[in-house]
Parts: structure tokens; sequence; C-alpha cells
């Protein structure tokens, strides 16, 4: 294990870090392997633990196993995700979700190869993105303007980021030097093709990312 504790320890997922919109991302990560049936599946970077839960009662009988750097969450297995030690292609599916940004972006390379390598089937990820966006919701929308229901980005002048007034992210999308053309580039460096991508409407500072494995 290598690298500085990023989350703040347990303390952080208390009450308050548990919001409706949180629980609504636990969802969308859960769902978005629904149809692999998983008989493995592995998370980086555990969180409150909900994921767990979910993803026992939703595949009954699937093996889940926890990573993280923090040793004091208690994950299964502690590791950085730049170096998970697991054979190629073990997990069905992987979680790896408000964590890259973490990671100075020089290694967001190199992670994404290393989730790559244990999964074979899907890696999900999501990151923090500020892009303007603008969704609607109203009966018939979702037939009618399928791309408006979703969401789209809008034009907007990116900030830098600074990462001393940001907490823990060295980076996030749509800031300056970040556009999401780059993390798609880097997506397919790793060797992920017609990644499949949207942004919560409950909550569009996440940015979800569904990689598939094989084409």
């Amino acid at each position: 294990m290598a690298g500085p504790m990023i989350n703040g320890g347990p303390l952080h997922y208390g009450t308050a870090y548990l919001s409706r919109e949180r629980w609504m991302s636990f969802v969308y990560q859960v769902t978005s392997i629904a149809d692999l049936r998983p008989r493995a599946v592995a998370e980086i970077g555990v969180g409150p633990g909900v994921v767990a839960n979910m993803v026992a009662a939703t595949f009954p009988g699937c093996e889940y196993v926890s990573i993280d750097i923090d040793p004091a969450l208690q994950p299964k297995v502690c590791a950085s995700v730049t170096a998970l030690p697991f054979r190629d292609g073990q997990f069905d599916a992987s979680f790896c979700c408000q964590v890259l940004e973490h990671l100075p972006f020089d290694q967001f390379l190199p992670a994404l190869t290393e989730l790559r390598r244990i999964t074979s089937n899907r890696v999900v990820i999501s990151l923090p993105d500020v892009t303007p966006f603008v969704y609607l919701r109203a009966p018939g929308l979702r037939r009618l303007l399928p791309w408006l229901w979703r969401g789209i980005d809008l034009p907007g002048l990116p900030a830098e980021h600074d990462f001393a007034a940001h907490g823990q992210h060295h980076w996030e999308i749509g800031k300056k030097g970040y556009p999401v053309r780059r993390i798609l580039g880097e997506i397919a460096k790793a060797g992920f093709r017609r990644p499949r991508h949207f942004r919560m409407v409950e909550r569009p500072y996440w940015h979800f990312f569904l990689l598939d494995t094989v084409s």
C-alpha cells in the first residue's frame, strides 16, 4: 500500500454524508451492472459501506470485495487503485466512484489500466464535473426530447482548479485543462471502447462512465 489517506477516515461518512442524492448515486452504481448478473464484484473506495449491502441484496451469491487505501475503513483488501493485488479478470464488474480525482492526474491512466486488468466485463467510475448543465423533466418529454430529459452540457469559461481551496480533489472535469474529451481520451488509452457516460440529474456534479472491457 502506498499513498496518503484521501477520504478523511470513518468519521467522514456520517449522516450528513448520506444525502438523498448520494443514495441515488449508489442506486446508479448497482443498476449499471444489473445486466451482467455478476458473480464477483470489487469496490475501490468503500465509503460508508452501502454498496456492499446493495450488491448482496441485488445479486444473491455474488462475491463482493472491498478495497481501500485507508485501513481505518476496514476494507477486505488494503491497496492502492494503481496496484491492485488481484489476477487478471478476477471480477465481473468493479466500482471506483468519486475516487480517482483524489489522485494527481498523471495517475489517472495507470489507475484505469489497473481497473481494466482486474475486470472481465464492466468498470463503473464517477468523477466530479463542474461543467454547466441543464435538464428538464416534464410529462411526455422523455419520448419527445430525450436529450433534454437526460440533460446536456452548456458552454462556459473553465476556471483553474485550486487544490488548496477544494480540499482533496487534484482535478475536476470542467476545470481548465480537464474537459470531458480529455477524460474520454485517457479512457480510450486504457483500452476501453465506446464508453457510455452520463451526469446524474439528481446531482450533475457526479459524472458516471460505464466502461466495458469487451466490445
